[in-house]
């Protein structure tokens, strides 16, 4: 399941991003200036062996057979990005240039919008002068459709609202993970948006404030869905955390719980 490298909101020292294995492949959502600081230090196998079962076996399997270092290893980044705010992205272009130079692996950033693609596109060349060998860039549409059985784990993406100034630019993603639908919110006010794709037994991984801004959802709001998270069987972890120890007190009772770190 999911694990986060941060998961605290903008103005944090720890911005939120979550990541999970899967084969040869790590997907990252989103890809803040953490994120690029745990990659680099603890490495993509790192949080592949967290998050990814059958990869942690393979590496188990290649130390038995003589491979002292574990030496499988992660072939490609994929990187969904939710909205185009700086706590988001701030260590994507960073993460490109670290996996050509370093890490010698390919990385794909997978953007929910057309517009969103131009906007990242335009960050990436012109100003951060990412050399286009060294990344792609596609809608998560065209992922989906083109992608086949390799892309089976994204399964829509969904607009939601955040801020004015991001006004049809801010998304969640409905993703399959280890078989269990999951839905991922990003930075959204609202979770009307999402409902259709809370399926019974899903996992909702919601961002959550304890301050009412009317940008990012309010406790008090998300607490008004308990019935429904209870009636589908749902669970619910928190993400984007403003104030961890208020959230904690307020959200417990509802069996709500913070995202996990990695």
């Amino acid at each position: 399941m999911l694990k986060f490298l941060g998961r605290g909101s903008g103005f944090s020292d720890e911005h939120n991003g979550a990541c999970f294995g899967l084969g040869n492949k790590l997907i990252l959502l989103d890809c803040p200036m953490v994120s690029f600081r745990r990659l680099k230090n603890e490495s993509p196998e790192y949080f592949a062996e967290a998050t990814d079962e059958r990869f942690r076996e393979l590496r188990e399997r290649d130390k038995l057979s003589g491979e002292a270092d574990g030496s499988r290893r992660i072939e490609e980044l994929i990187i969904a990005i939710t909205h185009t705010h700086s706590d988001h992205i701030a260590g994507l272009a960073l993460t490109i240039h670290f996996a050509r130079f370093i890490w010698k692996i390919k990385v794909k950033v997978i953007a929910p919008s057309s517009e969103v693609l131009k906007n990242l596109d335009y960050m990436l060349t012109e100003m951060d002068g990412c050399s286009r060998e060294t990344y792609s860039i596609v809608t998560a549409d065209e992922y989906i459709a083109d992608s086949g059985d390799e892309g089976r784990w994204l399964k829509a993406v969904i607009p939601t609202i955040h801020v004015p100034e991001l006004s049809g630019k801010c998304f969640g993603y409905q993703l399959e993970v280890d078989g269990r639908n999951v839905i991922y919110t990003g930075d959204t006010c609202t979770l009307d948006t999402f409902l259709d794709k809370i399926t019974p037994e899903s996992i909702l991984y919601t961002e959550c404030s304890a301050y009412d801004t009317g940008v990012h959802l309010y406790i008090n709001k998300l607490l008004g869905y308990k019935d429904f998270f209870e009636e589908n069987n749902v669970k619910v972890y928190l993400m984007h955390l403003d104030d961890v120890k208020k959230i904690e007190e307020e959200a417990g009772e509802a069996g709500f719980e913070p995202a996990p770190l990695a």
